[in-house]
Order: C-alpha cells, then sequence, then structure tokens
C-alpha cells in the first residue's frame, strides 16, 4: 500500500497527490486491488504489519480488497448493557465537547463544525463526549454497534480520500476533507448518538449491514474497503456525566494522545443503569 509520506511531506508531493486524484489513478489503483493479480500482494501486507492470521485460518482470498474486508467470527463483546463498547479495533482518543472546542490529532487541528457542520447536532452533544478511533492497517476493518439501537439514517459527505496516517494529519484537514459517513441512532442505554466513518486513502465506500433498522449490541453495523479509516463518536452531556472510564482510558482524555482498544471490550461504564 502507498506510504503517506510520499504525497505529504514535501510539496512536490503534495503537487503530484492532487495530478494523482484528478487523473483517476486511485480509482485505477482501487480497481487493481479488486482483481485477481492483487492477491501477490496479500503474503507481503501480512508480514509488514504483523497481522494474526489464526483467527482467519481456512479462508481463501481472490483479491487483495476482499482479503482487508475479511470477516472475522466468535468475537467476544461485553453484553453488560451498562457498558459501553468499543466500536472497532483502533488507536483511541477521547474529548468532552464545548462551543470552542478545537481536536488535535497528530499535529492537525480541527474545530467542532468541521466534524459537526450541522448546527442542531452541534448543540445537541454541547457538554458531551467525542471518541475517535483512528483504524491502522493491521486492525480488524469492520465495526460494531455498541448498544441496541434503531439507526435512524447514514447520510453520505463527499469529499477527497486522503490518509489518516499521521503525516497526512500533520498537512490537510483530513476529517474535514474525507468523504464520511454520518449515522444518526436511537440507543437503548446511551440516548442519541452520532457516529462518523471517515474515508481514507484508496477507500472506495462503507459497506453498510443495513439501514432505517434495529441493531443489537455487537451487531455488525458495517466495514471499510482498502485503507486505514477513522470513526468518530458523539454522546450527549446525560452520558457524559453518568459515564466512567478505567485507569486504561482515563489518562487519554482531553489528552491529544491514543489508547489501543479492541472491537467489543468496554470502555466505559454507566454509573447508574437506566435508560436515556
Amino acid at each position: 500500500m502507498m506510504k503517506a509520506d510520499i504525497f505529504y511531506r514535501t510539496i512536490p508531493g503534495r503537487f503530484i497527490f492532487k495530478v494523482l486524484q484528478k487523473a483517476g489513478c486511485f480509482r485505477l489503483a482501487a480497481w487493481f486491488l479488486h482483481t485477481r493479480i492483487s492477491r501477490r500482494m496479500i503474503p507481503n501486507y501480512i508480514r509488514k504489519y504483523g497481522i494474526d492470521m489464526k483467527p482467519y485460518a481456512g479462508q481463501t482470498y481472490e483479491s487483495f480488497a476482499a482479503f482487508f474486508s475479511r470477516k472475522r467470527d466468535n468475537i467476544c463483546y461485553v453484553t453488560k448493557p451498562d457498558v459501553l463498547i468499543s466500536p472497532c479495533d483502533g488507536l483511541l482518543s477521547v474529548y468532552t465537547v464545548t462551543k470552542d472546542l478545537t481536536l488535535s490529532m497528530k499535529g492537525s487541528v480541527y474545530a467542532l463544525n468541521d466534524l459537526l457542520p450541522n448546527p442542531d447536532a452541534a448543540a445537541l452533544f454541547q457538554n458531551g463526549l467525542c471518541f475517535m478511533f483512528r483504524l491502522e492497517a493491521s486492525d480488524y476493518h469492520h465495526f460494531c454497534c455498541f448498544d441496541d439501537c434503531l439507526l435512524i439514517e447514514t447520510e453520505f459527505i463527499p469529499g477527497q480520500l486522503h490518509s489518516v496516517q499521521p503525516i497526512a494529519q500533520r498537512t490537510v484537514p483530513v476529517f474535514r476533507l474525507n468523504r464520511r459517513w454520518w449515522s444518526t441512532m436511537k440507543t437503548k442505554h446511551f440516548g442519541t448518538a452520532v457516529q462518523i466513518e471517515v474515508g481514507a486513502m484508496l477507500v472506495g465506500g462503507v459497506s453498510f449491514s443495513a439501514e432505517n433498522a434495529w441493531f443489537k449490541r455487537g451487531d455488525e453495523m458495517g466495514h471499510f474497503e482498502l485503507a486505514g479509516s477513522t470513526i468518530i463518536l458523539f454522546l450527549t452531556s446525560p452520558v457524559r456525566q453518568r459515564l466512567r472510564f478505567g485507569e486504561s482510558i482515563t489518562p487519554y482524555i482531553n489528552s491529544g494522545k491514543e489508547t489501543r482498544v479492541q472491537i467489543g471490550a468496554g470502555i466505559g461504564v454507566l454509573k447508574d443503569e437506566e435508560c436515556l
């Protein structure tokens, strides 16, 4: 896969990136990664990123794209309803939502309206929580529902495709420019939530299991295609006031630092169980 350093570290590199975008080269690369010949890339990719293939024993892949979106069975989810679980594998950072919130991610700074351009949504999540999950190449790129919920709508926001690697984030406002999918959910125990799936370089899209549908905790909601991406989750102020984090998460709240989490693992517990 391409290294983002090539396109973001220098002015000529950024110029080349724009030319490649306009020429449709990334679409051509995406097409190639869906062909049978692209299977030759899989062994080297596994070695390079140290991917544990034991959970995928016996699977075969028709293309690199099929390998990247491979399905893993027997994922363990925390089932207690008062526990907030991670919707995906990745590197997590947590922020309190304020009107003048700016999020610093590896050298890039984003205002709240870059992530919540809808004024009503921005008001709804004031004094709430923002969780940012950055998926790396070695991560499992499927994501699940963190609670029983009704997925009300999923809106596609067109944009460009930049890498979410740190070098790219230091150069361009990745979360503002990249194409993304905005999902509004009514959850059973955590109130109204907004989840944003951000596409990265070469990602042709996000595949959703269903829309306007009920999901149970741990149900797969969808998966990313072809490259590392980011999931951003917003929860409301009443949830923030009642949610308690463990020692493994607390140091990363409002610090701009990241900690590794696994899909289905608990990242917070409601102080007392009740529907919000």
